[in-house]
Formats: structure tokens, C-alpha cells, sequence
């Protein structure tokens, strides 16, 4: 069996089948018309306001508000890290991640007075060695022991520095006679 093709319906028979189509909607003419109307009005442009007299110079006495200024380029305050005085335990915690690394070390560096402890501590610090400084700090120490704790191993590390340069400088000097 052959199958027949259909041949494609020309413009004129196509109008025709609308027209038929529109005649059995049966639309009255009165009613096309008010949706004809309905459909421009809707297209029509917004009404715009007037624009807003300028004010005069007498009428300042209100403080210029945010949004008069505009936006802000400064960065928003944060809230602070610690409400209180952060032990010395979550001092070393957060000196370990490096978004609180910053306010860690500020507050570390607070506590100490001697600047030469202070600055082997930033050394500690920036050369990631905050075991190093961590495992003098224990649960019931106080703050001034841990910082004994690292003062003396600044000074022992100063006098083995000291002993190797003295060695260093004997073995590459002739003995004085």
C-alpha cells in the first residue's frame, strides 16, 4: 500500500480556514473593538511625577542621610574575634588558622613586655612553628609562666647560637701568642 502525501495547503486556503474558524467563534464587532482600545491604553507610557523643587539653603538644617551621600566604599566594621580576654590555649588555636591569625598574634604580643621575646615570637609565628610556642602552654598555667616558659627558651637558644659562632671563630683563628 502507498501511502498518499498530503500537499501543503496555499496562503489563500489557509485564510479562508481562519476566517471559517472565526465565523463559528462568532466575536461581535463591538467586542473586538474595546479590546483593540484595551490593548492601546495598556501600551501607553507611564505618567511621570514632576521633579522635586530644589531646596533652598534655609531648609538644611536636616543632617544629610547615607543614602544622600551614596554608597560607601569603606568596608563595614566587623564584630571583634573575642568578647573577653581569650586564653592563652585559644590564642594558639587561632594562631593556626589564617583567617584570626592577625588578631591572635595582636593580642599575644599584648601580653608580653620584652621585645626581644616578643620578636623571637613573631619569628615563631611567620615561620609557621606555633608548636614550637604551643607546647609550653597547658591547662591551669598561668600567662606569665608560659611566657617564662618561652623566655628561657629564647635565652637557651641565644646561648647555643653564641657557643657556635665562639666555636666557629676559634677554629678559624690562629691562637694569639
Amino acid at each position: 500500500m502507498e501511502k498518499k502525501k498530503r500537499r501543503q495547503k496555499s496562503c489563500g486556503e489557509i485564510a479562508l480556514a481562519r476566517a471559517r474558524q472565526a465565523r463559528r467563534q462568532k466575536k461581535h464587532p463591538i467586542q473586538v473593538g474595546w479590546t483593540f482600545i484595551a490593548a492601546l491604553l495598556s501600551i501607553r507610557t507611564p505618567v511621570t511625577l514632576p521633579a522635586t523643587p530644589c531646596r533652598s539653603a534655609v531648609d538644611n538644617d536636616w543632617p544629610i542621610s547615607d543614602y544622600e551621600r551614596g554608597y560607601s566604599t569603606s568596608r563595614k566594621l566587623r564584630l571583634e574575634r573575642y568578647s573577653e580576654q581569650p586564653s592563652m590555649k585559644r590564642l594558639m588555636r587561632d594562631l593556626r588558622r589564617p583567617a584570626a591569625r592577625e588578631d591572635a598574634m595582636q593580642f599575644l604580643l599584648a601580653r608580653i613586655d620584652d621585645i626581644d621575646l616578643r620578636g623571637w615570637v613573631i619569628k615563631q609565628i611567620r615561620q609557621d612553628q606555633i608548636n614550637r610556642l604551643s607546647t609550653h602552654v597547658r591547662p591551669g598555667l598561668d600567662d606569665a609562666f608560659v611566657i617564662a616558659s618561652w623566655q628561657v627558651e629564647l635565652d637557651t637558644e641565644n646561648t647555643v647560637n653564641n657557643e657556635v659562632i665562639d666555636d666557629t671563630l676559634r677554629t678559624l683563628l690562629p691562637p694569639r701568642n
